[in-house]
Formats: C-alpha cells, structure tokens, sequence
C-alpha cells in the first residue's frame, strides 16, 4: 500500500504512533452522515476548547481555498468528515517518494516523527482535498489553513513528540496531545504549527485556523491553543 493511500485505523484506542497524539474518547454520536463504518472519521480538537469543538470545513463546501476551522461538534454535520491518514515517518517519505515533499532541512530535523494529513471526506466521499497552506509555498507565520489538493509539504503535519517544548524524541506512547508541525516550515528552531486563533469559544465558529510558530507558557508546555488531540466515532 502506497504511504498516500496509508490510512490510520481508528478505532476507540486511537492513536498516532511516535507523535502522542492520542484518542481521549468518541463523540456522543458519529459526526458521519451516511450508514458506513463507525470509526471511519476522526475529529481533531484542542486542549484549550475541549472537544465540544472539532476540525470542520467552512459552510461544508469541499473547493480549494475553502476556510478550515474549529466547530462545535454534531452527529449531522458533514463539515466535520475528515480522516486522518498516516503517512508514515518524515525520513520515510523523504526516501522511499521519487518527489519528496520536504526539503532535506526538514528531514534531518523531523526525520523520525510521524506525519499525517487530514483529509476531506463529507458523506464518507473523498474530496481530494486536505487541511493545509497554500500549495507549493514555504509557510509564514500566520498563513491560514483551508482546504488544498493532498500530498504536498502544505497538506501534511508532522506529530511533534510531547505538547512540550522539547523536541527531543521520547517514548510518549500514552501522550494526551500533542502540536502538529507544518511540513512547509522552513524554520528547524521555531517550527509552524496548526493553532487556534482565538481565546472566546464565542468566536470559535470563525476562527480561521492559521499557523503561528510554536509557543510555550515559560515552562516548556505548549500553549493549549497548539495542543491537538483526537477521536473517533462512534
């Protein structure tokens, strides 16, 4: 199986391997709108809003350039439909793929950290399109993420290991959260990651997710607002 066509199991124990980012239960019903499998979709969340809201796509509208950004959670809404894939190994892909969507920076800093990509799927129908920057185009600080053609360095997140500071690699196998590295930051010191841009659940339904570099409190810990964790369906 092709690491494109890879796609992560997700089941209640739910996790993504070397990156920590873990299930921490399922939604009260399948955001799924369509009689498939149960656990086929996963649902994307952060540490500072909880998972009362999750990943959705603006207005549910599957087209490039489509604003990807935080919902409440509901078992109707098809807005909600992504899958995670995984990917495999940042070294992985930068070897065994005849284009490799990092730069060789990339690699020797994320090599052994696992990376995904979320994609669209409403109605259990795959889009073709995945969270992510503008294509083709290193990220900058503050870059909005919205919906793009998948398998590029702008559609896929590399797991960091813990929602910590460090970057050292570690076994974090029953991590709760974790930040998500954009794999079109050319900066190896202060990475880009997936974040939340508001601080008042009132304005979460437009927050446009957008990239900033990755923060923490003093102490090491990640800002909740770079935290992400996942679940399933049920």
């Amino acid at each position: 199986m092709s690491f494109k066509a890879k796609i992560a199991a997700a089941a209640a124990t739910f996790a993504l391997a070397g990156g920590g980012l873990g299930t921490a239960g399922t939604l009260s019903a399948s955001a799924a709108t369509t009689p498939i499998s149960a656990s086929h979709f996963q649902y994307l969340y952060t540490l500072q809003f909880g998972a009362r809201y999750v990943l959705d796509t603006f207005r549910g509208r599957a087209a490039a350039g489509q604003e990807v950004i935080l919902f409440k959670a509901s078992s109707r809404d098809p807005a909600e439909d992504f899958v995670i894939k995984d990917l495999g190994k940042v070294g992985s892909l930068y070897t065994m793929t005849k284009h490799s969507p990092f730069t060789p920076q990339f690699k020797a800093r994320y090599s052994s950290l696992q990376a995904f990509e979320f994609q669209y799927e409403p109605h259990a129908v795959n889009s073709h399109l995945c969270a992510g920057t503008w294509p083709g185009v290193t990220a900058r600080s503050g870059y909005k993420v919205r919906l793009e053609r998948c398998f590029h360095a702008n559609s896929i997140w590399v797991a960091g290991p813990i929602a910590h500071r460090s970057m050292a690699i570690r076994d974090v196998a029953n991590a709760r959260s974790t930040f998500l590295i954009n794999g079109a930051t050319d900066s190896v010191s202060s990475p880009l990651v997936l974040t939340c841009p508001v601080s008042n659940p009132a304005d979460i339904s437009r927050a446009w997710l957008n990239v900033q570099p990755l923060h923490d409190y003093g102490n090491g810990t990640v800002f909740d607002s770079q935290q992400w964790s996942a679940m399933a369906g049920q």
